[in-house]
């Protein structure tokens, strides 16, 4: 075999070094994707500071707005009680003067007229306009669970509206929507039927229950049982399906929190079926309720805790 020329010496000697280079190229490629998977990370932690300072200048801005219009309430009372009186008015009033013979005058010294100083009245003080009550402080949902909630937070409430989406549309091939939470006190569910669970966890015992009115229950169960409309449906099967639903709902639910490190107890379904006001009587105002539609007709999850 012919010994290498210098040509080929030159050529192994450019393999060489185009294949360093090319491992420089790579293992650089590498760093910089390293870099950019920490720049990542720190964009999002940024993200996530950025929302905690935004969170907070709304809180601070809203305890400022209420010191203001507290404030302004107190000045406004104060100005209303303090009354400027006038200056003191005085009124001369001359008497007239008598009739004097000439006899008299020639007698006697006249002295001038007196006078009399006359004050004017104080002034009425105006009554006291009654302080303006203060608008009440807007909570978020986040901040009304942590105060007024023991067991259920943001995520566990967002872990009851997949499975319940889930569970219905498997259940009567539709899917509801979730129109939105709801923490008003005093707002009215007129339902006929719902499905209560037990729930219980490390931080307490509370309870959730599938509630319907009597046209979507109605619906979802025509739907599950795929029974047409000139059938008749009996109090017996909306319990049965109203039933089978909750318990499904709390399920699942118990499943998808077992993954976030949360983990349920849950009982047996208690089934209340009625007049809206003896199952509200029955259960009593929620503290939370997730509102959803179904074909159009309403229906609830209640949570206590």
């Amino acid at each position: 075999m012919a010994p290498p020329n210098s040509l080929e010496k030159k050529l192994d000697r450019y393999y060489n070094d185009i294949i360093d280079k090319l491992m420089e190229i790579v293992e650089t490629h590498k760093n910089v994707l390293g870099e950019q998977k920490e720049l990542k990370k720190d964009v999002a932690k940024l993200k996530e500071h950025l929302l905690e300072a935004k969170t907070s200048i709304e809180q601070l801005e809203t305890l400022v707005s209420n010191i203001n219009r507290a404030a302004a309430s107190v000045s406004h009372s104060n100005q209303a009680n303090t009354v400027i009186l006038p200056a003191s008015q005085t009124v001369v009033v001359s008497q007239a003067t008598p009739t004097i013979s000439s006899q008299q005058q020639q007698s006697q010294t006249v002295s001038a007229p007196e006078e009399k100083v006359v004050k004017a009245p104080p002034a009425k003080e105006p009554p006291t306009p009654p302080p303006k009550a203060e608008a009440p402080v807007k909570r978020s949902l986040k901040e009304f669970l942590a105060q007024e909630v023991s067991i259920f937070d943001v995520k566990v409430l967002n872990a009851f509206i997949k499975a319940t989406r889930e569970v219905v549309k498997s259940n009567a091939l539709t899917e509801p929507s979730f129109i939105k939470p709801i923490i008003d006190g005093k707002m009215q569910f007129p339902i006929t039927v719902a499905g209560r669970m037990q729930l219980a966890r490390d931080k307490g015992k509370g309870a959730m229950a599938f509630c319907l009115c009597q046209e979507s229950a109605s619906e979802i169960t025509r739907a599950v049982l795929c029974m047409p409309e000139q059938e008749t449906l009996s109090s017996n099967d909306i319990k049965d399906v109203t039933s089978e639903i909750c318990n499904q709902i709390c399920g699942k639910s118990k499943v998808n929190l077992k993954n976030d490190g949360y983990s349920f107890d849950i009982g047996l379904p208690e089934i209340h079926q009625g007049k809206t006001s003896e199952i509200m009587q029955s259960l009593g105002k929620p503290n939370v309720a997730l509102f959803f539609e179904f074909n159009k007709q309403p229906f609830y999850i209640f949570f206590w805790g």
